[in-house]
């Protein structure tokens, strides 16, 4: 196994009180696998995605990568944020480069990649842009391409296409399909879409509202590419709606 949480809790302390985020987790995720995370809002979705990247730590319990307790970040795992935390004052070729800057990576190995994920993310044309010049989705592309260029065995996403219109956000889920093939590495991904989740996954982790618990886990046997409108898709999508709509916190977007 890549990961594994064993009874893993986070609890925050709030005033007085000790309230949990997450609530005894166990899951294990394995290599090359691409899992999506859902759950009502507070369910502990983004926390649990952050312990698993070393941004976070766990109260109890165990969060592993690669048969090791996670002590921290690592260059073995990428992370991208829904606000894409790029750098306004650096071209979208600095900001590429930035991790690898910071790794100390030869000028070969910098010029490799940089041509190499300019080239799979269709940004040859706008290497020279600064991040206010690009459109939502090529913001995304960037971000992206930043975290592969540190050839990670994982990627971990933090809902990265929720500010995007319909359109452009399935352009991307097409893409981000497209790369993890290409890639051959391991996708978490933190989404609030359902839809967007059984078009991606082989499993979906589905949770409770706070503390987090994992409601069930969702295998998706459904060949690439998905049909979004085909009987088994939608039967798949009622599934989780019904876990989810039950504990009264639906909400529109999952719809």
């Amino acid at each position: 196994m890549l990961v594994t949480l064993e009874k893993v809790t986070k609890a925050y302390n709030v005033g007085q009180k000790n309230v949990e985020a997450l609530s005894s987790i166990s899951i294990s995720i394995h290599e090359k696998e691409f899992v999506c995370i859902v759950g009502p809002s507070g369910s502990g979705k983004s926390t649990l995605l952050k312990m698993i990247a070393g941004i976070d730590n766990a109260t109890s319990g165990n969060v592993n990568f690669e048969g090791q307790k996670v002590v921290g970040p690592s260059l073995k795992k990428g992370f991208i944020f829904q606000d894409y935390a790029l750098f306004p004052w650096l071209t979208v070729r600095k900001n590429i480069l930035f991790g690898l800057e910071m790794a100390n990576a030869s000028t070969v190995i910098k010029k490799k990649r940089l041509e190499e994920y300019l080239h799979l993310l269709d940004l040859e044309k706008a290497v020279n842009l600064y991040p206010n010049q690009l459109s939502g989705g090529m913001r995304q592309r960037v971000a992206i391409a930043r975290a592969l260029c540190l050839k990670p065995k994982l990627l971990l996403m933090d809902e990265p296409f929720a500010a995007l219109d319909l359109f452009l956000r399935q352009k991307l889920q097409e893409e981000l399909l497209r790369i993890w093939q290409a890639e051959n590495i391991t996708f978490i991904l933190v989404t609030h879409d359902i839809e967007e989740a059984i078009y991606l996954a082989d499993r979906i982790i589905v949770l409770t509202p706070g503390p987090g618990r994992v409601n069930e886990i969702i295998s998706i046997s459904l060949p690439r590419p998905r049909l979004r409108t085909g009987e088994e898709f939608m039967q798949i999508r009622n599934k989780i709606i019904d876990l989810i709509t039950p504990l009264h916190v639906f909400q529109s977007s999952y719809i």
